[in-house]
């Protein structure tokens, strides 16, 4: 129904635009809309037509959008862009695939360490589950001894599971002992555990320079791609599965034009096996026979490395973009941080100054009050010392009386006619 609609509305085939519409599909662009489906095929029989299929964005939409708007802008400014500068012959369009996807998945353990294992099954149930062991394909026994004794691992197929990225395909391993019978000829197989870890290979994944400069990590989609197939596996075979891991690093490939570089590798490959080192982490070889044509196929470690082969000019205009971009937000993270530090160092200041006077107040007090219970204390100390010497000097007095009283008793010295004595006086009163 869409195509039909953007074939009408553009005037051109209708199998154009399918085909580009699982392009898109393909390449993560858009997906399709499962949910939306079983909607309507719940409220009504299908569309008009009896079928129909949705879309939404996909993993890679936000690249689409920024593709749409480079497109855009360049509308009216000339009819054709101009061709980007590549490694290839002009016309053909760069790709780096991404290969050597290999993941491992171990299997959950109980308490005791034990992996646990899923559910029994006969070599039948297996079979229509889509798993089954590999004719011939047993390892690890010995030649020596009895076939009773013969026990290792025997390799297994699984059906290969599809995923929104290809086609990954799912290898297992499980132990196995050689049944015997009287004259020790081995008439069976008894099959035991499954291996701690099932083996899972990915397709090669072809991306787009664009998508391979991408700041988000272009291996996120194969990674959502995984969980889906390891989901899969679980509800599928019954297995408790963890989380997958890289059994090796994955390359990404680009091809080139090179025919010096092929004429190199011809020489390199007559003394010397192994792949030529271009650089750390690139490595050229030949692939498909194309060396006589001038093709040579570089092998790279990241995908920054691989676009910067495909496309050099495209690789260093979006490292500027990238440093620009970093500088733009080193520069606003520094003003940021220019005004929190400012506002830090006044907050700061008034916090100190705060609390310096707060501090400065409690000291006041505290000494004025000091200085209060001192001048009060002293108060009370000085008016005790002047009782007590008030006292001492009354008594002293006292004393100084009762000694001249007593020298004067008793004494009747000459004295003038008429002059009388201070006790006559006292007598006199009374």
């Amino acid at each position: 129904m869409i195509a039909s609609r953007i074939a009408d509305e553009m005037n051109i085939g209708r199998a154009t635009v399918s085909k580009h519409i699982k392009s898109l599909q393909q390449d993560g662009f858009i997906e399709r809309a499962m949910g939306l489906e079983e909607h309507y095929r719940q409220v009504r029989k299908g569309s008009v037509t009896g079928t129909f299929k949705a879309y939404i964005e996909g993993p890679q939409g936000q690249l689409g959008q920024s593709k749409i708007k480079e497109l855009k802008s360049n509308i009216g400014v000339s009819k054709t862009l101009p061709p980007e500068a590549t490694r290839l012959p002009a016309g053909v369009e760069p790709k780096i695939d991404l290969h050597r996807l290999d993941f491992q998945v171990k299997l959950q353990r109980n308490r005791k360490g034990n992996t646990i294992q899923p559910p029994d099954r006969t070599l039948n149930e297996w079979n229509e589950l889509g798993v089954k062991p590999k004719a011939g394909k047993r390892q690890g026994y010995s030649l020596m001894g009895k076939l009773s004794h013969r026990s290792n691992w025997g390799f297994w197929e699984s059906e290969s599971i599809e995923s929104p990225v290809g086609t990954f395909n799912v290898h297992l391993k499980r132990r196995w002992n050689s049944i015997v019978n009287e004259s020790n000829e081995e008439i069976g197989i008894e099959w035991e555990e499954w291996s701690p870890s099932i083996r899972i290979t990915g397709p090669r994944v072809y991306l787009s320079v664009e998508e391979a400069l991408n700041p988000t990590n272009p291996e996120g989609r194969i990674g959502s791609a995984l969980m889906g197939v390891v989901a899969k596996i679980a509800q599928k075979l019954g297995f408790v599965l963890g989380l997958a891991e890289y059994r090796q690093k994955p390359e990404y490939g680009v091809l080139i034009h090179d025919p010096e570089l092929a004429e190199e590798i011809v020489k390199h490959r007559k003394t010397n096996p192994n792949m030529l080192e271009m650089s750390d982490g690139i490595t050229a070889d030949g692939s498909h026979g194309l060396l006589k044509e001038g093709f040579v196929h570089l092998d790279c470690e990241t995908p920054e490395q691989a676009a910067a082969q495909a496309a050099p000019i495209a690789a260093i205009d979006h490292t500027m973009n990238r440093i620009t971009e970093m500088m733009e937000q080193f520069q606003s993270m520094t003003d940021t941080s220019l005004v929190a530090i400012e506002e830090h160092a006044v907050r700061a200041t008034d916090n100190m100054s705060n609390q310096l006077e707060n501090q400065l107040g409690t000291i006041v007090d505290q000494l004025r009050y000091t200085m209060e219970q001192s001048i009060v204390q002293m108060q009370q100390n000085f008016n005790a010392w002047l009782d007590n010497f008030a006292t001492q000097q009354q008594q002293r007095v006292d004393r100084a009386i009762e000694r001249f009283e007593r020298r004067l008793r008793g004494l009747n010295p000459e004295r003038p006619e008429g002059q009388m004595t201070l006790f006559e006086w006292e007598n006199d009163d009374e």
